[in-house]
């Protein structure tokens, strides 16, 4: 509480009702996640869709409803890994196809740290023009860990479909039948789909044959994509499999700079639609898990008039060229920036031999 101003009030009086994703709201969300220490572990950055069977004409049933299966989501994902903590954030957009086109649609973002990592091995990076290795890393991917392959193979069943159902095969899709010691299923879909069905079918026969395998380890941790999507699908409760194929996005952020675009490209930015701020669908955002959330130290320090000056004028002057165009109240600045950027001016000039 003390580092990260922590602070839980009593109001005596009611809250309002939440419209809109409010200048203020979206000041606080920054404020919040910039207070995230860059020491901790890189998140996982998660999109949340919603199926056509799923509209509601009214905006504020539809947030609701959809805040209901997030909520639902979270405290299964609690249950899974108590130590899963991060942001949440639900933006309206309207839909560009299907069904429901035209109409308005909610979807969520979602930064997740404390998940448990998983090696994938060094990747390469290589120039395209010469083949000349520039450099190696190690990358990771997060799971979710179970007791045993119960989850894994409910997947599995969910995603094949049964043999000669007559569905005729859409334009690019292409059908697999796999045969292993857990059954035998067929899969109708594209390449990196198949590839992604058949890298489970695999993972659970090796289980099946051999627990103490190293490759069996992937069905008792799901990736946190497999996961999601089953955990979604279940929740949200349609039966709709495409769905359950294309409901959820999980991508790894690899670096912290990655964090800071993807909060200003879909986190932080303002709803598609301007009629949003008159109606009452409650918060844009929210944190979860929030009392083991990675914070940082806060750290205040006085400043001498010469200092508070220099500081002040260099931030406006850096914040004019990023936003480009002039600050005219500049007298209280919130920026975010790199502290080692700023730190060499808190000293005080050497003394001028002029």
């Amino acid at each position: 509480m003390e580092w990260n101003q922590e602070q839980f009030y009593k109001y005596d009086h009611k809250r309002g009702a939440c419209k809109g994703f409010s200048f203020g709201s979206r000041r606080r969300m920054l404020d919040r996640l910039n207070q995230v220490s860059v020491a901790a572990d890189l998140p996982d950055f998660v999109t949340l869709t919603l199926p056509d069977d799923c509209f509601d004409d009214s905006v504020t049933s539809f947030a609701k409803t959809a805040k209901l299966h997030l909520d639902v989501l979270l405290k299964r994902l609690h249950r899974a890994c108590p130590s899963a903590c991060g942001f949440w954030r639900i933006e309206w957009k309207a839909r560009k196809s299907g069904l429901h086109e035209g109409r308005l649609f909610p979807h969520f973002h979602l930064l997740v740290w404390g998940l448990m990592q998983r090696s994938l091995g060094d990747f390469y990076n290589v120039e395209r023009e010469t083949g000349e290795i520039i450099s190696v890393e190690e990358r990771f991917e997060s799971c979710v860990h179970l007791q045993d392959t119960q989850l894994t193979m409910e997947l599995v069943r969910s995603l094949s479909s049964p043999l000669g159902d007559g569905v005729p095969l859409k334009e690019g899709e292409g059908t697999s039948v796999i045969s292993s010691g857990v059954g035998t299923f067929s899969f109708r879909g594209k390449g990196r789909y198949l590839a992604r069905c058949r890298a489970l079918v695999d993972v659970l026969a090796v289980e099946h044959m051999d627990p103490a395998h190293p490759v069996a380890d992937r069905a008792r941790n799901m990736t946190l994509f497999d996961w999601v999507s089953l955990a979604w699908y279940h929740v949200v409760g349609t039966g709709n499999v495409d769905h359950l194929k294309a409901g959820c996005r999980v991508e790894k952020i690899r670096t912290w700079g990655g964090v800071m675009s993807y909060c200003a490209k879909y986190m932080s930015k303002a709803d598609s639609e301007t009629f949003m701020s008159d109606v009452p669908a409650g918060r844009s955002w929210g944190i979860f898990n929030r009392a083991i959330m990675p914070w940082a130290k806060m750290v205040e320090l006085p400043l001498d008039d010469e200092a508070g000056v220099r500081l002040r004028r260099v931030a406006r002057y850096y914040l004019e060229r990023r936003i480009g165009r002039r600050v005219q109240r500049h007298f209280g600045l919130t920026l975010y920036c790199d502290v080692s950027q700023f730190k060499r001016l808190l000293a005080r000039p050497p003394d001028s031999p002029f």
